[in-house]
């Protein structure tokens, strides 16, 4: 029995000192083994009860503990750097989404500016899904549809929502921040961004990440003088709606499933 403590302690110390001064990757792979060796305990503990008359349940507890330990670590960590990743993502190309905003206000006409304010995807949000694909990829090669036993969902459920969330959490930080400069086309555009997101993400997003996200596009709504309401005055705000799905359409794709 003392052996069997000592060799799962010992191979948890071994995987904790790999794992210190390597990235994401490394932690995944570690939390791959330890939830490998969860499985492996039931074996472990059955032929130790066949030479110990069944007197286990102490072992099992014990290396159960050490191994669940390592793992909700390393993968808290994992979330945690997930957190910050897309945090940074969120933050990027609002510069050009303001002067953006700028040019299509003093364009020839209504109708000019209208064509103009969805050019290209914007870059917060290429920026921002492109972040949660690649954790998507990451849990899924290293660990595929394996479930987490302590809280049984599987691994990569958990990190999109955390990828998820982040990524909400992260842009209605900055249009907080820019609320009060914020000129009406921005607002308008912003709503839209807002919409689309929500409609993106929902089915990882917890409630209470969905009903910021809400709050945000309200105000937004407000300041772009269409009250609460989704897609805007009549076809163009669902032609812009339609335009985002357009262009962010590798990223519905890939986030479809």
């Amino acid at each position: 029995e003392k052996g069997c403590e000592i060799v799962v302690r010992r191979c948890c110390d071994g995987l904790a000192s790999y794992v210190r001064d390597r990235g994401d990757s490394a932690r995944l792979r570690a939390v791959s083994e330890c939830a490998d060796a969860l499985t492996a305990i039931a074996d472990i503990i059955r032929e130790v009860g066949y030479l110990t008359g069944g007197r286990v349940e102490v072992v099992e507890e014990i290396m159960t503990e050490d191994v669940l330990g390592l793992e909700s670590v390393l993968f808290d960590e994992f979330l945690d750097n997930i957190r910050h990743n897309v945090a940074s993502s969120t933050r990027l190309g609002w510069l050009e989404v303001a002067d953006q905003d700028s040019t299509a206000t003093s364009g020839a006409g209504t109708e000019k500016s209208r064509s103009s304010s969805i050019s290209s995807f914007p870059p917060y949000l290429s920026a921002s899904l492109l972040a949660i694909v690649r954790c998507r990829a990451q849990v899924e090669r290293a660990l595929g549809d394996t479930v987490r036993r302590s809280d049984g969902i599987s691994y990569n459920l958990l990190a999109m929502q955390t990828a998820a969330d982040g990524v909400i959490c992260g842009v209605c930080e900055e249009i907080a921040e820019r609320k009060l400069q914020m000129k009406v086309r921005q607002a308008d555009r912003l709503a839209n961004e807002m919409s689309f997101l929500i409609s993106t993400l929902k089915k990882y997003l917890s409630d209470e990440t969905i009903a910021m996200v809400e709050n945000s596009r309200r105000m937004l709504c407000s300041k772009a003088g269409r009250g609460a309401g989704i897609e805007g005055d009549g076809p163009d705000g669902l032609a812009a709606l339609e335009e985002l799905e357009r262009l962010g359409r590798v990223y519905v794709l890939c986030l479809a499933d």
